[in-house]
């Protein structure tokens, strides 16, 4: 009866990742491809610091799906053993999904700075937001992020587990599975983020009142500051709804000895699965948050899919050199 239980269990969990999971991928991915088409072919998001962040995140987003919630998808929802786990592909795949979520979050991060210093009435707060130091920093956090993950290449490894008849990737150095436990995280991935987030946050949506009474900032600046910052601003409230349910789940498996209870343990992996699939969305939903909370931002989707690419693949070459308003 017990074990009718557990696999009926498991079946659920398996289809949750299918029939949640590969929407999520999909959407995912294209999302990120078009939020990475208009960021690059609109000199204002182009030549924009914070688009800088944007369009690393976006890049970074792509990856995450892909080499992380997609090989999920692959193992634990369609149940596809063939692509067995072996030492290369464990502590790649491990080290990959890493550095992308926290270079995704770190992105997130600096792009509630950087609005926070351009919305600022202080002149020298706003001379930090540039183009070439977002693109220093990006360079820099993402180079310390690939050293500082490195330890993961060493501690995580294939392992046989009788359990599931199958090799699995899992950490096998004690002291590194402690500090991943009480410290990478949950301080790393989820508090300090989530603080960061929501200090900036709050200080990003004082500046965002004020600046529309600035009658010094030109009213076109003005416009896209609000533009960018609203859209900024509603996707790291949004990140915090969607990540915190993951690693709060992880940190309470990682840290209490449950019950060895098949049954229990079966329902714990369906949440788990759920929670994985909101996680998940974090990397999703960015293009989609922006075109629902900028009608600006939809005016300029139309204005590049359609006006810069659709009617110049359309029209004769003669009529390609017309310039574009840039919006």
């Amino acid at each position: 009866m017990s074990s009718a239980i557990v696999s009926s269990i498991n079946y659920i969990s398996s289809q949750i990742y299918v029939y949640a999971g590969l929407p999520i991928v999909i959407i995912g991915v294209l999302g990120g491809i078009l939020n990475i088409i208009i960021f690059l072919s609109l000199r204002i998001f182009r030549e924009n610091s914070c688009g800088v962040y944007l369009i690393i995140m976006s890049l970074v987003n792509i990856i995450q799906l892909l080499s992380g919630f997609f090989y999920l998808i692959l193992v634990k929802g369609l149940l596809i053993n063939g692509i067995s786990v072996n030492v290369g592909s464990c502590t790649i795949r491990v080290y990959t999904v890493q550095i992308c979520a926290l270079i995704s979050m770190s992105c997130i991060c600096m792009a509630l700075v950087d609005q926070y210093m351009a919305t600022s009435k202080y002149i020298r707060l706003q001379q930090w937001s540039h183009r070439k130091i977002a693109y220093r920093l990006c360079a820099i956090i993402s180079l310390f992020w690939i050293i500082y993950c490195s330890p993961h290449l060493i501690y995580y490894n294939a392992v046989f587990s009788p359990a599931t008849n199958s090799s699995i990737c899992t950490i096998t150095n004690g002291n590194y599975q402690s500090y991943v436990n009480h410290f990478y995280t949950p301080i790393l991935l989820d508090a300090f983020p989530l603080l960061f987030i929501i200090i900036f946050g709050l200080l990003l949506y004082r500046n965002m009142k004020q600046i529309s009474y600035r009658t010094a900032v030109p009213l076109v600046r003005r416009q896209h500051e609000i533009q960018i910052t609203s859209m900024v601003l509603i996707q790291a409230l949004i990140s915090v709804l969607l990540i915190s349910p993951f690693f709060i789940l992880t940190t309470l498996t990682s840290n209490i000895q449950f019950s060895i209870d098949p049954i229990i343990n079966a329902h714990i992996q369906l949440v788990l699965g759920i929670t994985i699939c909101i996680y998940y969305s974090y990397y999703t939903v960015p293009f989609y948050i922006y075109i629902c909370v900028s009608k600006r931002y939809r005016q300029q989707f139309f204005h590049v899919l359609y006006t810069m690419y659709f009617q110049r693949w359309c029209k004769p070459t003669n009529d390609i050199n017309q310039v574009a308003p840039e919006l």
